[in-house]
């Protein structure tokens, strides 16, 4: 009977004691899948990010202080690469670790990726009790002439802690005015350990109290990372380009650009290509507003104030639309123009003096133009390119009361048609 009790209690307490040990262990971090924010369309928040740990005993339980490392190093796995301090203190501490109530693992020094991990190494066990203010007040020295703007990030538990850590937390808030956000990571869910902590965050205006199971998986880490470090880039006109490096502002909704922020001009014609009607221009040719070259006249052309080429120099028989002879050599020169701007199209408009009936003078200018364009073709311009219209007297250019006048009235023009 006595053995049989004494089976019964061996057994009891090796239930208890497996029961205890699974309260004891916690469950290990989970893995965690990172996911890195890009360089690029961020600017930093802050200069400098500032963590705390805490390694004191009661972090050896429950693998609460693997867990609070894992939210440092996934923190520091997802953050871009960005021109800031960084520090790690940690408090608390197993002897073989630091003899310190307070301890910089990481020194200040400018951001790497490698050298929060390295400082996390060496904090291989917890110990000792919990000298959060102690590092809060280590934390002033160390940040006392940084004046640009700090994160602080406190992992912890918050457990067997008094008041000194809040009112260290608003010495620090003292020196630092609204330069300073503190953060703080619950690790565990002792009911008060999150009062401190939420008190502590609450010290700065820009502040906030989470728990280390709400980071634990990549997009959380990802937000949480964005609200403390970046601001994303002002970009007016969402071209992709920052406002503060964008030399085109003001680019209308949907427009390509290239790293200025300006339109795109693969042509280098300066008129970017969402505005050019004429792709592909030739290097060194000069162009409209539109982006189609300039018509470049002939040197035998007067150029009128409205664009139109006026040719003295091509004439006809009296009172009949056969070209002289002396006309051919200012019509090979037109001919020679148009092949070297093949994008070219022109109307050719004929125009005479007052003498005759109106009638009679519109039918004979319209058949000088007709016949320029005849001419024109044979020499392989494309008809394509050439439309033809007789204005009579109607558009002079002189007096119809002289000679001189009517000489000049009596003419051809070419209008380039773009």
């Amino acid at each position: 009977m006595m053995k049989s009790k004494l089976s019964l209690w061996v057994l009891f307490l090796l239930i208890a004691a497996f029961i205890n040990a699974c309260a004891v262990q916690g469950t290990p971090p989970p893995a965690f899948d990172a996911q890195p924010i890009p360089s690029g369309k961020w600017n930093k928040k802050v200069d400098y990010l500032y963590w705390i740990l805490d390694a004191s005993s009661s972090m050896e339980k429950d693998y609460k202080l693997e867990t609070a490392k894992s939210v440092i190093a996934n923190f520091n796995k997802t953050m871009p690469e960005l021109d800031i301090e960084v520090a790690l203190r940690t408090f608390g501490h197993d002897a073989k670790v630091s003899a310190k109530y307070s301890d910089l693992m990481v020194k200040p020094q400018s951001f790497e990726a490698e050298a929060i991990p390295g400082g996390l190494a060496k904090v291989s066990k917890g110990g000792g009790f919990s000298p959060l203010d102690r590092a809060l007040k280590d934390a002033i020295i160390d940040l006392k002439n940084f004046k640009k703007p700090i994160a602080m990030i406190i992992v912890s538990d918050g457990k067997d802690m008094d008041d000194g850590p809040l009112a260290a937390a608003k010495a620090l808030k003292e020196t630092h005015a609204d330069n300073l956000c503190i953060f703080t990571v619950q690790v565990g869910n002792a009911s008060e350990g999150q009062k401190l902590l939420s008190e502590i965050a609450a010290v700065t205006r820009c502040g906030k109290a989470v728990n280390a199971e709400s980071l634990a998986t990549g997009p959380a880490m990802h937000a949480f990372v964005q609200e403390v470090m970046l601001t994303e880039w002002a970009d007016s006109d969402g071209d992709g380009v920052a406002d503060k490096r964008d030399r085109c502002p003001n680019t209308p909704r949907g427009v390509k650009v290239d790293l200025s922020g300006c339109p795109l001009d693969s042509d280098k014609d300066g008129v970017p290509d969402y505005l050019d009607q004429c792709a592909n221009t030739p290097a060194g040719t000069k162009v409209d507003a539109k982006g189609c070259p300039i018509p470049v006249a002939t040197k035998s052309a007067e150029v009128t104030a409205a664009g139109t080429w006026i040719y003295k120099d091509i004439q006809f028989e009296n009172n009949r639309s056969d070209l002289k002879e002396n006309s051919f050599a200012v019509l090979n020169e037109i001919t020679e123009a148009l092949k070297n701007q093949p994008n070219l199209k022109v109307e050719i408009q004929g125009h005479t003096d007052i003498t005759g009936t109106h009638d009679y003078n519109v039918s004979l200018s319209r058949k000088r133009a007709q016949t320029v364009k005849a001419y024109l073709e044979s020499k392989g311009i494309n008809p394509a390119r050439m439309t033809t219209v007789g204005f009579g007297p109607d558009q002079p250019i002189e007096t119809n009361k002289t000679n001189q006048g009517r000489a000049r009235n009596r003419r051809v023009e070419l209008k380039p048609i773009q």
